[in-house]
């Protein structure tokens, strides 16, 4: 049970890191034909958390990565770990899915397509940012069900930090392609954490 709960968690890496190489491979023609892009620092730091999680998959399938000893704690661990990277995986799939339903593929970078739509239901109507959300989840997960303190310490001081910072640009360019429809749906949906309670737009 314990090392299925990793392999668990292992496997949302891996399925993550198949996307990310999809993404890669098409980042430039991509950015090429949209209307709208931006390259800047807060891309720059996002942009180096795709070669670093793509190598932490490989230590994880390598078996590189330490497994702590099998206990009461560790399963705990696991399990809880693996929840989480479950849980980032499935968001993240919901939110491709939701984009591919509106002819949207999802690629890497700050861009808005020249058919780019305000995509405003599906895993989007939960919260605004899904994959970002789901990208946090999963590397949360894989630090907890592996107990690696370095895993831990990476994703505080870096992956947090550097998500918040880029969603709050790719927010401000989004408000200013969209204008009044993404601030009545800022207003409404929340940015990773779903409103408990619908708030409704103020009347005009």
């Amino acid at each position: 049970m314990y090392k299925l709960l990793l392999y668990a968690a292992v496997g949302a890496a891996v399925i993550r890191s198949a996307w990310l190489l999809i993404g890669l491979v098409r980042v430039i023609p991509v950015h090429l034909r949209a209307r709208t892009r931006r390259w800047g620092l807060a891309e720059v730091l996002a942009f180096v958390e795709l070669p670093v999680f793509l190598g932490l998959t490989c230590l994880l399938v390598l078996k590189l990565v330490p497994v702590p000893a099998p206990g009461g704690v560790s399963l705990l661990a696991a399990a809880l770990g693996a929840t989480l990277a479950l849980a980032g995986l499935f968001v993240s799939l919901w939110a491709i899915a939701t984009t591919v339903r509106r002819r949207v593929i999802l690629d890497a970078g700050h861009f808005v397509k020249e058919e780019h739509p305000l995509v405003t239901t599906g895993a989007y109507g939960f919260v605004r940012n899904p994959m970002y959300l789901g990208i946090i989840l999963i590397w949360f997960g894989l630090a907890v069900a592996f107990q690696n303190q370095i895993l831990l310490l990476a994703c505080a001081a870096y992956v947090v930090p550097v998500m918040w910072f880029y969603i709050r640009v790719e927010e401000r360019m989004m408000s200013s392609e969209f204008g009044a429809q993404f601030e009545e749906y800022a207003h409404r949906v929340g940015r990773l954490l779903p409103h408990l309670v619908r708030t409704k737009p103020d009347a005009a």
